[in-house]
Formats: C-alpha cells, structure tokens, sequence
C-alpha cells in the first residue's frame, strides 16, 4: 500500500523537527545542519529544500551534486536515501549512531510527498 504523502512543505518541516526535538539530535552540528528551515521565510524555506544542496560551504563535504531532492523521485532523493539508510548513498544512514532513525511510515510519507511532486 503507498504511504499517505504529506501534502505541504510544512507537514514535513513539522515531522522533521518534531523527530530532532524529540530525540534531542544536535543537527546544528551536522554538516547539513537543519536543511528544512534553511532561509528566512517559509517561501525561502522551500525553496532552498527543494532546490538546494545537502551540504554547507565551509562543512568538508562536497557542495555539488547532492541535492536535497529531486521532484517527483523520493527513491532518488539524497534525504530519503539518508533516512533510509540506503546502500548507494555514499555517507550512511542519517541520523548516524547512537541516535535512533526516523520512523519508516514518516520516510514513506516524505518520500511520497517528493514524488507528488513536493509542493508548497
């Protein structure tokens, strides 16, 4: 059965935040740090999520060729491969041992949300 997809950007900003907040996960210190509110606004917001790259300048990891998502391909999307702790996605499950992964039920719904196309 498909997962239920979110329907707003801020479904999954909730879900992400709520999942960090509730196991006390230090994503400030990440080298993507809290990529869903990255921006001033919720417009800016979404923006940088659905266009912008995983990683900071400055965080010793690649800046390129790690988007965050692409629209309509949650399997193909770097966060969902994070989340997921897929093989093929080159620096492991996110979040990293000893914090506990996100729920698949929440990934599924992430990742349909993506693949509806990931609107605002």
């Amino acid at each position: 059965m498909p997962a239920t997809a979110f329907e707003t950007f801020a479904e999954v900003q909730q879900a992400l935040q709520n999942f960090v907040n509730n196991n006390t996960i230090p994503v400030a210190n990440a080298p993507h740090e809290n990529m869903w509110e990255r921006g001033n606004t919720p417009d800016e917001q979404y923006n940088n999520f659905v266009t912008g790259q995983a990683f900071l300048p400055g965080s010793g990891y690649p800046t390129t060729g790690y988007p965050i998502l692409v629209k309509g391909n949650g399997q193909a999307s770097n966060i969902i491969m994070a989340l997921s702790g897929k093989p093929n996605f080159p620096f492991g499950q996110m979040p990293p041992t000893p914090y506990p992964s996100l729920d698949q039920d929440t990934i599924d719904a992430i990742s349909a949300w993506i693949d509806a196309g990931a609107n605002q």
